[in-house]
Parts: structure tokens; C-alpha cells; sequence
């Protein structure tokens, strides 16, 4: 007999019991299942990748979620110790939570997070995008202007609820003339944003 991995996908497809009920009753089951069921059940067959990766789905599936409380504890010295980043997710239940956060390095910064997103501000020339949920981590390059005297307060996170865009932005800071260039000696001329899926920051004068 055929194993699973070696039968064809048509095949696979028309074994898929499941897909005899009405796509909105599937859509209700789905609706139930957390991200990371949701990810796996992606690759059963076409229609349940169809369903799971709509753009609708996916914000209703978000609007639905439980919500948890995301705990970011940025790098200190305690007594001389010294303690990298870490993060730290908790559920409806106030309990820690299953989801692992493997993508914080220990000298991360936390910009902003939103429906579940989380950027991080590292001290490469990369920002990182990560997804708890699903493991996920992206990393976009940082705007080249003024790296010098680049800083984590200098970037924030958000939602377009209109274009259910996500957006980073970043205050371009122009030192001030005769003193040394920091977050605190800066003003700021130019806003550049870089939405999500494009490659590329935008100026805003």
C-alpha cells in the first residue's frame, strides 16, 4: 500500500473525507484551531491551503484569537551580571505560554509589536519581523541614512486598519551642530516607513 507522502495529490485530495462538508462549516472548524495547527493542516490538500491562506480568513481567524500578554525584558546589568534580552509569551489563562521565542538575540530591542507581529531593533544592519506562532522571523535592512547615529527610539511599529497594511517607521534624526550625535541630541527632518512586502524605505519630508 501507498504511504501517504508517496500518493499522488489528486488522490490525496479526493481521500480528504472532510471535503465533503460545506466550506463555510470548514471555515467554522478552522476558525477553532490555533496558528501553528493551522500552518500543518495547510499542506493536507488544496482547498484547506485555499481556505487557511485567504487574506479574510486571516483576519477574521486574528479578530478571533485569544489574545496574550507579550512580556519583552531588554538586556540590564543586575549586581554586575549581566542579563541578555528575552521575551516571554502568556496566555488567556495568565500562564506562560507553550509558543517558544527563539529569535530574540541578546542585545535586542523591542520597536513595536501588532496582531502578533513583533519588529525587533538589532545592532546589525538588519530589523527583525518575527511571528511567535508560527516561528517565523523575517529580517529587512535597516534604512542606510544616517546609521551612525541609528537608534531603537528612532523606530516604531503599526497597522493600516484601511489597507490592512503593516508599516515600520523611522525618524530620520539630523544631529544637532556641535554636539555629539545621539538620540537625545537629534531633531528629526524626514520620516522614512517601509510597508511590509515591499523592499524598499520610502521617504516622508
Amino acid at each position: 500500500m501507498a504511504s501517504e507522502e508517496t500518493k499522488p495529490k489528486k488522490q490525496r485530495d479526493e481521500e480528504c473525507i472532510i471535503n465533503g462538508l460545506p466550506g463555510e462549516l470548514i471555515e467554522r472548524i478552522f476558525f477553532k484551531l490555533p496558528v501553528s495547527t493551522l500552518l500543518r493542516c495547510t499542506g493536507v490538500c488544496e482547498q484547506w491551503h485555499k481556505i487557511i491562506r485567504d487574506p479574510q480568513f486571516v483576519t477574521s481567524h486574528l479578530q478571533d484569537a485569544p489574545q496574550c500578554a507579550f512580556l519583552f525584558f531588554p538586556q540590564e546589568s543586575v549586581s554586575g551580571e549581566p542579563h541578555p534580552a528575552d521575551a516571554i509569551l502568556i496566555d488567556e489563562a495568565w500562564s506562560p505560554s507553550t509558543y517558544a521565542v527563539p529569535v530574540i538575540g541578546p542585545d535586542d530591542f523591542l520597536c513595536g509589536s501588532c496582531n502578533g507581529l513583533v519588529v525587533l531593533y538589532t545592532k546589525s544592519s538588519t530589523l527583525k519581523v518575527a511571528n511567535f506562532a508560527t516561528g517565523e522571523c523575517l529580517h529587512l535592512e535597516k534604512p542606510v541614512k544616517n546609521l551612525r547615529g541609528d537608534h531603537f527610539l528612532f523606530y516604531n511599529f503599526g497597522f493600516h486598519p484601511l489597507t490592512k497594511e503593516y508599516k515600520i517607521t523611522h525618524f530620520l534624526a539630523d544631529p544637532i551642530v556641535g554636539r555629539p550625535c545621539s538620540h537625545n541630541n537629534s531633531r528629526f527632518s524626514v520620516i522614512q516607513v517601509y510597508t511590509l512586502g515591499d523592499e524598499k524605505w520610502r521617504d516622508i519630508k
